[in-house]
C-alpha cells in the first residue's frame, strides 16, 4: 500500500462520510430537541433508534450534541486532507499554513493527537450505547466506522514519516498489517455488539 499516495484520500473521503453523519445526526437532535414526541427517520426498530441514542446525557456529554464536536473535527481533517492532495508532503501550501518546513512536525502530531482523543471518544460512546442505552444509532457507527481507519492510518503515517521520537515493535506490526488490524477492529466491534444483542438477532 502507497501511504503517500492513499493517505490524502483517507482524509476527504472519510472526513466527508463523517461530516455528512454528525450534520444529519445534528439536524435530527435539534429536531428532536424541538419536540421530543417527533419520529426521526433513523428510527429503525428498536435496536437501531437515533431518538433512544440521542435522548441520552452521553450524547450531549459537553452540554451540547456530540456530533457538533464531529462536523468541527471532520472539516478539520478535510482541510488537512485537501491539503496534502494538492501539495504532497513537501508541499508549499502546507508551508504556508504551518510557516516553515520544520513546523510540519508538530502539526502532524497535532493531527495524530486529535485522532486520538476521537477515537478514545469514539470507544467510550460505543460502550456506553452496547452496554448501558442499548440502542445503536446509525449515524453514530457511521462515525465510528471512518474515525478508526483515520486513527489508524493518521497514525501509521507519523510513524513512516519518522515524526514520532520513538519507534516500537508494535507500530512497525501495526504499519506492517494496517489492512488486517482494521479488518480485526471491525469484527471485533461487530461481535460485541452481536453477542449484546443476540437476544434481538437470534430469537
Amino acid at each position: 500500500m502507497n501511504l503517500k499516495k492513499l493517505f490524502p484520500y483517507i482524509l476527504i473521503v472519510g472526513s466527508i462520510i463523517g461530516l455528512l453523519a454528525s450534520f444529519i445526526l445534528t439536524v435530527d437532535t435539534i429536531e428532536l430537541i424541538k419536540n421530543p414526541n417527533v419520529e426521526l427517520p433513523c428510527n429503525i426498530n428498536p435496536f437501531i433508534s437515533c431518538t433512544s441514542v440521542a435522548s441520552t446525557w452521553q450524547a450531549s456529554i459537553f452540554g451540547f450534541p456530540n456530533s457538533l464536536l464531529g462536523i468541527v473535527a471532520f472539516s478539520m481533517l478535510f482541510v488537512i486532507g485537501i491539503m496534502l492532495l494538492f501539495g504532497g508532503s513537501n508541499s508549499s501550501l502546507l508551508d504556508k499554513v504551518t510557516g516553515e518546513n520544520r513546523a510540519r512536525k508538530p502539526l502532524w502530531l497535532l493531527v495524530n493527537l486529535g485522532t486520538l482523543a476521537t477515537m478514545t471518544f469514539v470507544m467510550w460512546f460505543f460502550f456506553e450505547s452496547v452496554y448501558r442505552i442499548g440502542s445503536l444509532c446509525i449515524y453514530c457507527m457511521t462515525v465510528w466506522v471512518v474515525t478508526w481507519p483515520l486513527f489508524l492510518y493518521t497514525t501509521i503515517w507519523n510513524f513512516r514519516e519518522d515524526h514520532f521520537k520513538f519507534s516500537c515493535s508494535s507500530l512497525r506490526f501495526i504499519s506492517k498489517y494496517h489492512l488486517q488490524v482494521l479488518v480485526t477492529l471491525y469484527l471485533v466491534g461487530i461481535l460485541l455488539i452481536l453477542f449484546q444483542f443476540k437476544d434481538f438477532f437470534f430469537s
